[in-house]
């Protein structure tokens, strides 16, 4: 009779059973659950802020971002009927906090909203 196991079983990973990897496995772990994760190095950011930008300009920016998608996020709602309509304004309420956030924090800072 043939056994279908070595004995004792290689303990050499398998790509057919890539758990056998432990350091994998824990590399993984450490990335999505302690929060040590690392930060991507700018030159593969999407999109990278100059440092000259001063904080005010910052924030009246992002102000505009906020109500840009705001305004889009209510457009699609108003086409969109039960479950679907309930996210995507929920989404859109959560920019309006955001909004009324940096607002309030322009203010804060003595500057006149645009």
């Amino acid at each position: 009779m043939e056994k279908s196991v070595p004995d004792p079983p290689s303990e050499e990973p398998t790509p057919e059973d890539p758990i056998r990897d432990r350091s994998a496995l824990y590399r993984a772990i450490d990335f999505y659950l302690t929060g040590d994760q690392p930060s991507p190095p700018d030159e593969l950011r999407f999109y990278n802020v100059s440092k000259d930008v001063s904080f005010e300009d910052t924030q009246l920016y992002l102000a505009d971002l906020l109500r840009c998608a705001s305004v889009s996020a209510y457009q699609c709602g108003d086409h969109l009927k039960g479950a679907d309509r309930a996210m995507v304004y929920s989404i859109w309420h959560l920019l309006e906090i955001a909004k009324a956030m940096v607002d309030h924090s322009i203010e804060c800072l003595g500057m006149k909203k645009g």
